[in-house]
């Protein structure tokens, strides 16, 4: 759907190699209809283009088939809005050959599939409550031996809480782990370090400014 003439001509080339048919191919919103019956839809935009409002418009036509999305994905945005409108697949074009079909098997049989090296654009990480309130820290830029003194905890243990939300997020450094949250086009934000009154640890709220 709505791609360029050598993608679609790729993704025909793919899906009829391994023995599937397509029903339908679309160019505009008004003609997605005629993809009522499809098993799955494959959404390949232009160049560039946001595939969006085409996820939205499939929704919005109550077409009920799983959604694989063929994208550069060149942005962690694009990956999140992608899944977040609806995809349930996204495979990039530089692996068209080798990673369509199976995409299709995965979405066709209840699962969601999506390029490893995206995971950390669609994952939100479990942090600790004690991890959150340590990296939070980070972000303001303390020290551990500021974190440790103000949590009245071991600077020992503030390192080992740190290497575990570390290993959590995909990062080796504080540098990274304080892009990584205040980045807004990687879908984590501040938010991730949200703590409720009911899971604050006793030693956060005898801690001083």
């Amino acid at each position: 759907m709505a791609s360029t003439e050598a993608l679609r001509s790729a993704i025909a080339a793919s899906v009829t190699q391994h023995g599937l048919q397509i029903v339908a191919t679309v160019r505009t919103p008004s003609q997605l209809e005629s993809a009522r019956k499809a098993d799955v839809i494959v959404l390949a935009p232009d160049d560039g283009a946001d595939p969006s409002g085409w996820l939205r418009a499939i929704r919005a036509h109550a077409l009920t088939a799983p959604i694989v999305v063929v994208g550069a994905f060149r942005s962690p945005r694009s990956v999140r809005e992608a899944i977040d409108n609806g995809a349930d697949g996204l495979v990039a074009v530089a692996e068209l050959a080798e990673a369509l079909a199976p995409t299709l098997d995965a979405v066709c049989a209840g699962q969601i599939a999506f390029p490893r090296e995206v995971r950390s654009h669609v994952w939100r990480p479990l942090l600790s409550t004690r991890e959150k309130q340590i990296l939070g820290m980070v972000v303001l830029g303390f020290t551990n031996g500021e974190i440790a003194r103000k949590l009245v905890v071991a600077e020992t243990t503030v390192k080992s809480h740190l290497s575990s939300a570390f290993r959590k997020l995909g990062v080796r450094s504080r540098t990274e782990a304080s892009e990584l949250i205040l980045d807004p086009e990687r879908g984590l934000g501040t938010g991730i370090l949200a703590i409720s009154d009911s899971n604050r640890s006793p030693g956060l709220h005898e801690a001083g400014p």
